[in-house]
């Protein structure tokens, strides 16, 4: 598993399609942590764009929060 750290800079509803956009781009070091020194460090460029349907979904992503986002291999056979 690979854990990466995000900001949510947007979480947008089209209220003709009920569908929310939401993009997260990775932690920076403003506000300074040790945490989000060594994620930027890793990953200091990037974007993650979703599109949600499920409104209750969206509604947990709240803009300028961060987020862990665990990348985990699912093993098909390549």
């Amino acid at each position: 598993m690979i854990r990466a750290k995000f900001t949510c800079q947007q979480n947008t509803l089209n209220h003709e399609t009920q569908t929310a956009t939401v993009i997260f781009t990775p932690v920076t070091t403003n506000p300074f942590s040790e945490e989000n020194l060594t994620f930027w460090q890793a990953t200091p460029a990037g974007r993650i764009e979703l599109q949600v349907t499920n409104p209750l979904a969206s509604a947990q992503f709240s803009v300028g929060s961060d987020y862990y986002v665990d990348f985990t291999n699912v093993g098909y056979d390549q």
